[in-house]
């Protein structure tokens, strides 16, 4: 029996598309804008895979919970519920945000940098638990896995493979919880730990809200409603996992690109953190922070200092066509700067020219 497409699933799917799509956009301008510091500190390869992970369950929840758009079997059943829905999405992207956690970790309390054996080895071992359930669920017999039925014609989750699922899920979310409790006794400068708090609390929330009203008659075995409840709460908590890491700085490289910059090596060198992040994003920081600390050496020397800085504004712009984004940024603030003869590291003009708000509530 042929079953028409439902247009509710129709209307459902499309809203979820376009909030993946702004998402991509998103990502697709912090790639763009990655020589900007303030983004580059984001760990802009790690965002890269966190939203490749948050596509591939928006896939995975089409063919969970859109059935009369997809054609299906059991086959696909499995390649999309239980790998890449459960296994390459929602594992992979708890396990992107245990390893930001252990890379602030190995940068801020170890001083090393988290690449080579320090990256490939924890990543290979948080891959294990993700990998273990995809091969579980594809072993597993019909009646204890994922199913096809054929009446209507949907791919469904036997209770031994769902429970198997919140388990994992369950085990994953410990660790997690635990890895951002010990991140509150790691300065990272930017309270990054409050993003860490956002996603996860939110994360939290909806497991539950999902794990409970699955189980509730009236809703679970409501059809399209749970189903909607279920595929839109995924899609938004996603953009939450994505975007309480790069809204600040994303907004800010729009809004007041060169003012935020200041601000942000100023408040680097205020709570001594420069070299770690010099560590964490390469030559690139360093020559930027060295350019900054360069600027503090000549700034209050009125006319002779002007004149410095403008033999070196001049050998920067003989340079010009090797500087990136952000070289180029702080260029024109040091320039702009030190015209104008101010001190910016004085606690007056810290005050009346940066009143953002303060660095240890600021989400960069």
């Amino acid at each position: 029996m042929t079953y028409p497409v439902d247009k509710r699933e129709v209307t459902v799917v499309g809203i979820n598309s376009a909030i993946m799509f702004i998402s991509f956009l998103a990502v697709v301008y912090v790639n763009v804008n990655r020589s900007y510091i303030p983004l580059k500190c984001k760990n802009i390869p790690l965002i890269n895979i966190l939203y490749t992970a948050l596509f591939l369950w928006f896939l995975g929840d089409i063919y969970t919970y859109q059935p009369t758009l997809v054609h299906a079997s059991r086959p696909i059943c499995i390649a999309t519920m239980s790998w890449l829905r459960m296994s390459l999405g929602v594992y992979s992207v708890i396990s992107c945000h245990l390893l930001r956690i252990y890379q602030y970790q190995c940068i801020f309390e170890w001083r090393i940098r988290a690449n080579g054996k320090h990256l490939w080895i924890p990543a290979a071992l948080w891959s294990i638990l993700p990998l273990t359930y995809g091969i579980l669920a594809s072993v597993l017999p019909e009646d204890k896995g994922n199913s096809y039925v054929t009446d209507p014609p949907m791919c469904i989750a036997e209770k031994p493979v769902y429970f198997v699922a919140v388990a994992f899920t369950v085990v994953l979310m410990i660790f997690w919880v635990y890895a951002t409790v010990l991140m509150r006794r790691v300065n990272v400068c930017f309270n990054e730990y409050r993003e860490l708090v956002v996603v996860i609390v939110s994360t939290i929330l909806v497991v539950l809200a999902q794990v409970v009203l699955r189980w509730i008659p009236a809703i679970g075995d409501s059809g399209f409603a749970y189903n909607t409840m279920a595929s839109m709460s995924d899609v938004l908590m996603g953009q939450i996992c994505l975007f309480a890491l790069i809204y600040k700085p994303a907004y800010h490289s729009l809004t007041d690109k060169d003012e935020y910059l200041k601000f942000f090596l100023r408040t680097l060198k205020r709570e001594n953190r420069q070299t770690e992040y010099e560590l964490a994003n390469g030559e690139e920081m360093a020559r930027i922070s060295s350019s900054f600390a360069g600027r503090k050496s000549y700034s209050g020397l009125g006319h002779s200092g002007s004149r410095m800085h403008r033999r070196d504004h001049t050998n920067i712009r003989a340079d010009d066509g090797s500087m990136t984004g952000s070289t180029k940024s702080l260029a024109k603030v040091l320039y702009a700067g030190n015209h104008a003869h101010s001190d910016i590291d004085s606690d007056s003009a810290f005050r009346g020219e940066f009143q953002l708000e303060s660095p240890d509530r600021m989400l960069v």
